[in-house]
């Protein structure tokens, strides 16, 4: 739970190009950064071995390289690595006649034989480096290629990837035909977002962001498509009530628990209440100083026997729902939890849209959003949540796609686009902040802004973690959190929550360890000297 330890900022390839162009631009050799990036390679592959088997004194390597730079890439790792005492077979996808630039420089200085790409190439090596493609990819790896990857992935042998595995797309993560599958990847300077995006993360095994000597003042004139979630990026507007004892303001130690905001959740029937009382206690948790459930008269009493720190305002009609929002000063407004599907729900959802509140909509919130098609997208871009910027959905797939059919992970998939994009453009369509939750969780803001959750953590994946992380975003805005720092600080929570718990968790242990999450999370917080 370190602070952070990579670069945040995403880059995708046209901007990690930019990147180059601009470095060499400003008086760096490119051929300086081609054998800086190989070195990294190099030692990479060294690491690798010594880890796997306990030394990395000597061995055989294979390195395939492709026709661009990233060939080039591998054709320094392969001289260098030689340098160290190992063997090394090179084979090259093209003659080396073919090269052009800074990857002929770098195969003029390797000075050995090169193969043609076969298998037979690895045949009595201890490790492979795959430097054919890289995040540059922009066509399918099909035919003899396809089939010397497959090859490849049944050899069992460890892979390094240079910059990205053979046949991931750099920018979406998507697998253009076959791809290889690595131990380790390294790539330069920045993430691309198909490190991070499903199902190119699983290719890429342990990534290695290298720096190779180009300044980060270079973003400035490339740009960025988006940053990985971090706490660096909202630990700052966390309230005093969540940090250690000894930091918090003097004049904030009398604080009241009206102070810390008031969340309420709306709830679902008698056999439906489960999911709203997870969500209840997961906001409560993560630090509202009031959370109010509200179910219907007739689950009153299984939801009295269930919660003890919540309070319960018993929900009927509209009207009734009116005043339960006059009778308390509510700062935030969870819907969708087992909230249910009919017409006095919807309802519910368009009066709490136009209310002065912080609003989380999830679940059942969202499908009756979508049973609106666009008028429904219509009305949730023009209410007063969304118009103050105060608004967060955290659909899953499904949902996202009964919302946004044409961005659904199904198009996303037979069309070639990238989840990011596609989150980013659903958020500026509906004039909210979505969390797209996942392995690969996505989060965006309607001017587009986006920070990518990578930490995927499979414990989560059980009944009942939505609605917990729907509570805890919805106890943050509570506090005051805006809607994009807690939509962020919700994702990294959970999921953290989810890798303490560990395999065999469910959802009840999740709100339960938000404390030690917290503790932990200023514990490793970098100290303002560093």
């Amino acid at each position: 739970m370190s602070s952070q330890i990579n670069p945040l900022e995403i880059l995708l390839p046209e901007q990690m190009g930019a990147a180059d162009r601009w470095t060499i631009e400003g008086g760096v050799p490119g051929y300086d950064l081609m054998e800086t990036a190989g070195a990294a390679v190099a030692r990479a592959a060294l690491d690798l071995l010594e880890e796997q088997t306990g030394s990395s004194a000597s061995g055989m390597v294979c390195i395939l390289c492709g026709p661009g730079n990233n060939g080039g890439d591998g054709f320094v790792a392969a001289r260098l690595l030689e340098e160290e005492g190992w063997s090394a077979m090179v084979g090259c996808s093209v003659d080396v006649s073919e090269l052009h630039g800074d990857a002929a420089l770098a195969a003029d200085d390797w000075g050995e034989e090169v193969y043609p790409l076969s298998s037979g190439l690895w045949q009595d090596c201890d490790l492979v480096i795959d430097a054919l493609f890289g995040a540059g990819l922009d066509r399918p790896v099909v035919g003899e290629l396809a089939e010397l990857i497959e090859r490849l992935n049944e050899s069992g042998l460890p892979v390094v990837s240079v910059d990205l595995p053979s046949g991931v797309e750099g920018g979406s993560g998507l697998v253009r035909g076959s791809a290889v599958k690595a131990a380790r990847s390294v790539t330069f300077f920045r993430y691309k977002p198909g490190h991070l995006l499903y199902p190119g993360a699983a290719y890429c095994g342990q990534v290695e962001v290298a720096q190779i000597g180009i300044e980060p003042e270079v973003l400035d004139e490339c740009g960025y498509t988006a940053l990985l979630n971090d706490p660096v990026l909202w630990q700052d507007e966390l309230p005093d009530a969540l940090r250690p004892l000894e930091t918090i303001d003097p004049f904030r130690l009398a604080d009241h628990k009206f102070q810390r905001g008031h969340c309420l959740v709306v709830c679902g029937g008698v056999s439906s209440t489960g999911a709203a009382r997870l969500a209840a206690h997961a906001s409560l948790r993560a630090g509202a100083g009031l959370v109010t459930l509200a179910p219907p008269q007739e689950a009153v009493p299984v939801v009295a026997s269930q919660v003890t720190s919540i309070m319960i305002a018993p929900l009927g009609d509209l009207a009734s729902f009116e005043m339960i929002l006059r009778e308390k000063s509510y700062s935030s407004v969870l819907l969708g939890p087992g909230m249910g599907l009919d017409g006095e729900r919807a309802a519910l959802v368009k009066r709490s849209l136009d209310d002065d509140l912080a609003v989380v909509l999830d679940a059942d919130a969202l499908r009756l959003v979508a049973q609106g098609g666009k008028e429904g997208l219509a009305i949730v871009r023009a209410s007063v949540a969304a118009q103050s910027g105060r608004l967060v959905l955290t659909p899953h797939e499904g949902e996202f796609e009964a919302l946004f059919p044409d961005l659904s992970h199904k198009v996303r998939t037979e069309k070639g686009f990238s989840k990011l994009e596609c989150v980013r453009m659903a958020s500026e369509r509906i004039g909210a902040v979505i969390v797209l939750k996942g392995a690969d969780s996505v989060i965006a803001n309607p001017d587009g802004g986006a920070v990518v959750q990578s930490f995927g953590v499979p414990y989560l994946a059980t009944a009942g973690s939505g609605d917990v992380l729907a509570g805890i975003v919805a106890g943050l805005m509570a506090q005051g959190l805006s809607a994009f720092d807690a939509a962020c600080a919700g994702a990294w929570l959970h999921a953290q929550t989810g890798s303490l718990a560990g395999p065999g968790a469910i959802s009840q242990d999740l709100p339960n360890l938000l404390p030690s999450v917290y503790s932990k999370l200023f514990q490793s917080a970098p100290s303002d000297e560093s």
